[in-house]
């Protein structure tokens, strides 16, 4: 949804919300960076058109850690 286009339908009815959708708690917890890492908040991507959403890590510093300490997919 980078593009403002829908990555389903390709509508571009995205809209986008600061923690939008959420499960349970708030913040994400992102595991392995060390035994105090901050819980995290998301931008939520939906499609108007579709109902398809993604949710992103905002946060500069986690997405670094992640980069450094994760396997590379």
């Amino acid at each position: 949804m980078s593009n403002d286009r829908c990555p389903r339908c390709n509508s571009q009815a995205v809209y986008k919300k600061r923690n939008g959708i959420i499960s349970g708690d708030k913040h994400v917890f992102v595991r392995g960076l060390s035994l105090l890492t901050p819980r995290t908040d998301r931008m939520t991507y939906l499609c108007a058109n579709c109902g398809y959403y993604e949710n992103r890590i905002i946060d500069k510093d986690i997405l670094s850690g992640v980069s450094q300490k994760w396997e590379k997919a």
